[in-house]
Parts: C-alpha cells; structure tokens; sequence
C-alpha cells in the first residue's frame, strides 16, 4: 500500500471513528458510520464513494502545509483552483518584490523598440539575473536584439499585472484556519450553526459573506501555532494561528473563528477596535499547551470543551 493511500485510510480512521464516539457518548446526534467532508458536510461510508475523499493540505502544501484532513474532491478541486492560488502566488509577489533570493517573477522588457518576455531571478548570492525564452517570444528577433545589447544602452522593465484577487486571498486564510481547527476538535463543534457562515464562504468565493477584519498577521514566533479558545468576555471565538513558509519567507498569520456563544460580526468588530486602541495583541487564550488537550477521543476534555461553550453562552442570553 502506498504511502498516500495509508495516510488516507489513517485520516479516514481517526475521524470516521471520532463521529462514532461523540454520537455513541450522547455528544452528537446523528447518523454513525460515516467520514463527512467537513467543507461541503456530505457523509461518505468510505474513502472512494461516490466524490471520493481525497488528501487536503492546510496550510497549502507549496506554503509548508501537510494532509492532516480529506476532504470530496470536488472540494478540494474548486477550492484549491478558485481559492488557494491566490495565497500562495500573493507570498510569492512579495518575496519576488522584495528581491529574495531565489526568487522570480515575470515581466516584460522593452528595448530596440522591440517588447519581449522575460523572467527575473534573483540568485543566491543576490544577484539579478534576466533569461528570456524562445518559446515565449519571436525567436530571431529576440536572439537579433540581445546580440545588439551593449552596457550604457536602456532596457524598461515592466512587472506583470497580479492575477491575485484580494478577497479569495483571504478565504484562503480562512480554509486553513478551519481545517485545522476540524484536525483539531473533528466534528464536535462543526457542526454548529456559526460554522455555515465558513463553509457557504468557501463555497461561494465570488461573494463577501464573512465579515472583514477575521484574519490578521501578528509578530508571534511559529512555536504558538495551534488553535486556541479566546477566553476574554464577549470576546468569545477561535483564534486559529498557523506559518506560512514559501521556502524563501516566513509569515505567521491569525484567523478568528466562530462559537456558538457571540454574534461573529460583532466579536470581530470588537476585536479589531481593541488591537488599534491598545496597539498591541493581548488576549486569553487556551490551552497554552497545544498538544496535552486531546479534543478527538478524550471524553474529559471533549465534556469539558462543551461545558464552558454553554455556560458562556447562557450567560450572554442572560
């Protein structure tokens, strides 16, 4: 069996298993005996039904990410073409413009009255480097013209225009801040309501539904990476912190999610007033030690999780 198939089976297993457990424990209701992808909620009896489910890497595997979810290909398909490009190509155009090295980007270059293409590397050493294809461009006029460069002459450089959209850059951010808080919790929490707002954003990138103002970068240290309860009255939510490393940079970056206890809209509302008056990012968040909290199979934590979810949450309808 290969490696990609096991860990599917393995992933399979551990959340297949977990949805038998909360149901058997009166924790959820609902039907036993299925994987349900946890973007679209669609229940699979196995790996290779109808839409079969398939590895899903969060982050994005070009940005550092491992599969540690599965999720229908479908989804996977529509979310990584129409979402997870932008990101990954937004850190790219930012290393290559800052001229990292071993970075490049394409552009056009003009001289002799003669436009061609170009890609712009920058080495190792910092060096800046121009290489042209003959594939991308007229091949005798491009060899006729470089032939013709000589040192003092002038060569205009134009950086192509972005392909990222803003707006699916940051739905990107949100998928990975909701797959890993799936990896983390499994379907104890997501199937609350507060959640529809998430999976209707990915599934709908060409229209605003989440509010602004969910995600930001903070100046943490990649070791606070994990998923954390906001404990901060009224402020109640997920802090999901994760790093994004394009071989060249490394970028933390935060995205708040929902509970069932606060309005989402008003929490990030709050949220981003508190971070400008105070000019600094402090909040409670738990657990500070992410890998000794076991959220999939251990009944005390999970009733533990459920307890404090309610009891805030009576408290802000009082």
């Amino acid at each position: 069996m290969s490696k990609r198939i096991n860990r599917r089976k393995v992933i399979f297993e551990k959340y297949y298993d977990n949805l038998n457990f909360l149901i058997d424990n009166n924790l959820l209701l609902g039907r036993k005996g299925y994987y349900v992808c946890p973007i679209c909620l669609r229940p699979h009896p196995d790996l290779d039904s109808d839409d079969p489910l398939t590895l899903e890497d969060a982050p994005p595997k070009s940005l550092g990410g491992n599969a540690n979810t599965l999720t229908c290909k479908s989804c996977n398909n529509t979310c990584g073409h129409n979402i997870d490009f932008h990101l990954t190509e937004r850190l790219r155009e930012v290393d290559s413009a800052k001229f990292v090295p071993k970075t490049e980007t394409d552009v056009k270059v003009k001289f002799n009255g003669e436009v061609f293409n170009g890609r712009l590397k920058v080495e190792e050493d910092g060096t800046l480097k121009m290489y042209h294809s003959k594939k991308n461009n007229h091949p005798l006029k491009l060899e006729e013209n470089i032939i013709s460069l000589k040192g003092g002459m002038v060569v205009d450089m134009e950086f192509l225009k972005s392909r990222v959209i803003p707006e699916n850059l940051e739905y990107a951010l949100l998928k990975t801040g909701y797959l890993l808080a799936f990896e983390k919790f499994g379907y104890s929490i997501i199937f609350y309501d507060c959640f529809n707002i998430v999976r209707q954003q990915l599934l709908n990138p060409e229209n605003r539904i989440y509010p602004e103002g969910f995600w930001m970068s903070p100046p943490f240290d990649k070791k606070m990476s994990g998923v954390y309860f906001v404990c901060d009255a009224g402020l109640e939510c997920l802090l999901v912190l994760f790093n994004l490393d394009t071989g060249n940079s490394e970028r933390m970056f935060g995205v708040f999610l929902p509970l069932p206890i606060n309005d989402l809209n008003d929490v990030i509302s709050k949220l981003n007033l508190k971070f400008e008056a105070e000019n600094n990012i402090e909040l409670s968040l738990y657990p500070l030690e992410q890998g000794l909290v076991n959220y999939i199979s251990d009944l005390q934590n999970i009733k533990a999780m459920f307890d404090w979810i309610n009891k805030r949450t009576k408290h802000q309808d009082k």
